[in-house]
């Protein structure tokens, strides 16, 4: 009874951070709600474009709290493409390491997600193409000229106008196109409106890139390659970070 009286109210009491985000997504025109466990917001652009989720984090490499960004992409079906703060590739190539010499196949298999399996099976993009970016991020994907075409232009001033803004700021960051979607991870302990709005402005930006290299490089449907590798492999939540 006691658990149960203390679940109700935690609905019922405001969570940190809800009444200026909810103020700042219905000041824009977009819809507001707490998530289905009431541990979390959504918010939905107005005209349905994307869709922010905030609430405990969905990956082991981010601890606590944090932001997701998810819009569809026409015509993308071909694109695998990842960009992440170089922090966090140098950490998820180090789990994958682990899990390999400590022989856990099956750990992998079952719960591994797209972002560290693809460290394993896609090229990373050399650094000379990485340019402003190089020390700041890394990005491995296929097919590679459509990364670098994603990366090298727009996008890839946005992300260093990104790093430079946060300077010494660590916190996991990444992008990542898959299955027709782009989303965006980012550790984020408050859902404070002023740095979720710079992140949707970088979000933009890599949607818009994203489309524009998949109206070039798109290829019909295709069976992920690691499907040989890691069958039961989805990307659906790794275990969340509690």
């Amino acid at each position: 009874m006691l658990d149960a009286f203390k679940h109700w109210f935690s609905r019922r009491a405001g969570l940190p951070g809800e009444r200026a985000l909810a103020e700042w997504a219905h000041a824009q025109g977009h819809h507001f709600k707490r998530s289905r466990d009431a541990d979390g917001f959504i918010v939905e652009a107005h005209d349905a474009t994307w869709r922010l989720e905030w609430g405990p984090s969905q990956r082991r490499y981010i601890q606590g709290q944090e932001l997701r960004l998810r819009a569809p992409l026409r015509g993308a079906s071909g694109l695998q493409l990842l960009v992440l703060k170089r922090s966090l590739l140098d950490l998820l190539e180090k789990q994958v390491f682990e899990q390999y010499t400590q022989g856990l196949q099956t750990r992998i298999d079952l719960a591994t997600p797209d972002e560290m399996r693809w460290l394993v099976l896609h090229p990373k993009l050399p650094a000379a193409e990485m340019q402003a970016l190089r020390g700041h991020f890394g990005a491995v994907g296929q097919p590679l000229p459509a990364l670098a075409g994603w990366v090298g232009g727009a996008l890839g001033t946005a992300l260093v106008e990104h790093a430079a803004a946060r300077n010494s700021d660590d916190a996991p960051l990444l992008l990542i196109v898959q299955r027709e979607r782009l989303t965006l991870r980012m550790a984020m302990a408050r859902p404070d409106p002023q740095p979720i709005a710079e992140l949707l402005k970088l979000f933009e930006v890599a949607r818009r890139e994203a489309q524009r290299v998949a109206a070039q490089w798109s290829t019909p449907s295709q069976d992920d390659p690691a499907s040989s590798l890691w069958p039961h492999s989805v990307d659906g939540p790794d275990a969340p970070a509690r």
